[in-house]
């Protein structure tokens, strides 16, 4: 102010407070036109989002699936051979899985789809379900697969399955550490026919390779759209959490996840959300009582390693390990049942509550089926629990050359070059780290299993 009120003759007085008056403006306007480029509008209002039809809580729309899978077993029994009935059949079981997370749902469609593409001479069958499944498995190769009979099967597919077709291609890229293959892919699914799932996608990629801004504005659209379902929206919501927890916002995380909560009450995953929101927020006995609930409900083992982790980080060991010995029993039935989809799950339960020796087993496999930065980081953590630093290091260094960016990665960039006695450089890996999230180092951070880096 000082400055700004002074030449070589002082002002009269209602001078200086003019001036200064409007360097206060000037300034913030200047903040206000800086965040509005680089930041982009807020996000939008969750009292002023309405949902546009379909059920209103999981447990109405768990019903509704029933149904649909009654009808289309039904279906399959009328319809003898025919493919298409299988693959609504199939369709029908992912949907509930979606919304239960029972694999044996998962395990029934998969069954169901290898029938139906066996049921019909290449290039027919349902090669758009049987890709999509196969990606949800972690199949990259049978993706590959699936999709080259879709593209045999009509030159001209219609908009809808063209954009499914780029943005599963996109997706193999993106497990498979090839980001920008992944970015063209689903720029040409956009081209094709745009949606809620789609701008997703594309929200992920660009939190994942540094660009938390656009991952928030592909988000916020979402949020902003219109005519989509309580389970459409609150998905948006818990990715919206995800980018705010990724970028240190615990605040925002908590707002966007009791929204999506409440909005579409009893989906185990946004239980699980909250009960991890309220650790982080200070009410650890809270979030205990809440995973317990959960996990004796759902039997959902991603939520016992959430609990035994917690219960552990509070130093109750003996509870902690019933927990971990429960989620671990499920682990090995799911990685007999379905083992490309189950490694990472796996490896981080064996990382958090487990042996890190059988993480570093299952790290390898899914590092080696599908090298992206999140399996990359897993396999570092079970390098660097192994006592092997330099492998650590080589490995987050491959997730960084490949153009993955997240706090965790460069944290523990910092555990592996200390161990090497490199404190300047791992000094240096920590900053990054909290130039991104300045949570990074927190010991609350800690308490994030859902939506982690």
């Amino acid at each position: 102010m000082n400055e700004a009120g002074e030449s070589n003759r002082r002002a009269p007085w209602p001078w200086l407070l003019l001036v200064a008056a409007l360097v206060v403006l000037a300034a913030g306007f200047g903040v206000r036109s800086w965040r509005a480029h680089h930041q982009g509008p807020p996000d939008p209002d969750p009292a002023a989002i309405r949902p546009g039809f379909g059920p209103k809580s999981a447990a109405a729309a768990i019903a509704l699936a029933d149904t649909q899978i009654t009808g289309a077993r039904e279906g399959v029994a009328e319809g003898g051979t025919d493919w298409l009935h299988l693959e609504i059949l199939a369709d029908t079981l992912v949907g509930r899985y979606r919304l239960t997370g029972d694999w044996a749902d998962l395990a029934e469609a998969d069954r169901t789809l290898d029938r139906a593409m066996a049921s019909v001479e290449s290039p027919g069958g349902p090669s758009l379900s049987r890709a999509a499944l196969a990606n949800t498995l972690h199949r990259l190769p049978q993706v590959g697969q699936a999709l080259a009979r879709f593209d045999a099967q009509a030159a001209r597919p219609l908009p809808d399955e063209a954009a499914s077709a780029f943005a599963l291609r996109g997706d193999v890229a993106m497990q498979r550490g090839d980001y920008a293959a992944a970015r063209e892919w689903y720029g040409r699914a956009e081209a094709a026919a745009s949606n809620a799932g789609l701008a997703l996608r594309q929200s992920m990629l660009a939190l994942r390779t540094g660009d938390g801004e656009l991952a928030r504005r592909r988000v916020n659209a979402v949020l902003r759209g219109k005519r989509l379902t309580r389970q459409a929206l609150q998905t948006a919501a818990l990715q919206r959490a995800t980018i705010a927890y990724a970028t240190g916002d615990w605040a925002t995380a908590g707002r966007w996840i009791r929204w999506g909560d409440a909005l579409f009450p009893g989906f185990w995953l946004a239980q699980a959300f909250a009960a991890q929101q309220a650790a982080i927020e200070g009410r650890v006995d809270e979030a205990v009582r809440r995973y317990g609930e959960l996990a004796e409900r759902t039997n959902a083992p991603e939520v016992m390693d959430a609990l035994a982790h917690l219960l552990r980080l509070q130093g109750k060991r003996d509870a902690s390990r019933f927990w971990a010995a429960r989620a671990g029993a499920l682990w090995a039935q799911r990685l007999a049942l379905l083992p490309e989809a189950a490694y990472a799950h796996a490896a981080e339960h064996e990382l958090a509550v487990g042996d890190p020796a059988r993480a570093l087993d299952l790290a390898r496999k899914d590092a080696a089926l599908r090298p992206h930065g999140a399996t990359l980081a897993l396999l570092a953590r079970a390098q660097l629990l192994t006592g092997d630093a330099a492998g650590a290091l080589a490995t987050i260094e491959r997730a960084q050359h490949g153009g993955w960016r997240s706090a965790l990665l460069l944290m523990q960039k910092g555990e592996a070059l200390d161990a090497l006695g490199r404190d300047g450089e791992a000094e240096t890996a920590r900053r990054a780290a909290l130039a991104i999230n300045p949570h990074a180092a927190d010991p609350a951070a800690r308490y994030v299993w859902f939506g982690h880096d």
